[in-house]
């Protein structure tokens, strides 16, 4: 079987080594190994400033994943931004709706990790949480401070979900990484899993072509191996 391609969304760094800030395209180096590990290629996406340009790119692509990264601009969801924002870029952001509607028009699978997750809900007309005192002023710790491949919480997972499918439980601990969460819904998408203190932790389209996750399954292959699965189900849906 051939293995599909699978586009990686890139953002834009500014790194400094040494006295210079250079604005650099990058993926973090997880997602294209969770990628490959299960079966397919992964292939990074530069954010392009004609966003049309991206097109041929995404020719070449059978699925795409959607990373974590910074704040989605508050002003995609007609919204003032919170004292507790953080960073944000409007051009980058606006590039991934982009392309988020083109995958809606070709019915692309889609897999969206923490900053993906939210912004694809915004993309589909949706809110966020701007920090997660606003839904919750006595949360749990969301943005952990051990490794990345620590599982530091409990989330619950609806038994009617494509997520349990993949997961075959109703229960298990993952990574953290994040200080907002989804607020209203965005079009054809549903809750499908919380943490204890009930913020939103994952979501899907009600045809599964859709899967989004706030945490980072990508980091958590080993400690969590089931985690494997959701990365599988995308290279599967994408191979057809």
């Amino acid at each position: 079987m051939k293995k599909p391609i699978i586009g990686v969304l890139g953002s834009v760094l500014k790194h400094m080594p040494g006295n210079v800030v250079i604005p650099v395209n990058y993926a973090n180096a997880a997602y294209c190994k969770a990628v490959e590990r299960n079966g397919g290629i992964p292939f990074i996406i530069p954010y392009l400033e004609n966003k049309e340009d991206v097109l041929p790119l995404l020719e070449k692509c059978d699925g795409l994943l959607f990373p974590g990264g910074e704040d989605v601009d508050t002003h995609l969801y007609g919204e003032e931004p919170h004292a507790l924002i953080g960073s944000m870029n409007r051009k980058v952001d606006e590039f991934w709706i982009y392309i988020e509607k083109i995958a809606d028009e070709r019915k692309l699978p889609v897999l969206g990790i923490c900053r993906g997750m939210q912004l694809i809900n915004v993309a589909r007309g949706g809110s966020l949480y701007q920090d997660l005192t606003e839904l919750n002023s006595k949360h749990l710790l969301h943005v952990q401070k051990q490794e990345r491949d620590y599982l530091m919480h409990k989330i619950k997972i609806n038994s009617e979900s494509l997520l349990y499918k993949l997961l075959e439980t109703n229960e298990l601990e993952t990574n953290t990484l994040h200080h907002q969460c989804v607020k209203a819904l965005g079009n054809d998408l549903k809750i499908t899993a919380y943490s204890i203190d009930e913020i939103p932790e994952a979501m899907e389209s009600n045809d599964g072509r859709i899967v989004l996750v706030q945490w980072h399954p990508e980091e958590i292959l080993d400690t969590e191996p089931r985690m494997n699965n959701i990365f599988k189900n995308l290279i599967e849906k994408s191979s057809k």
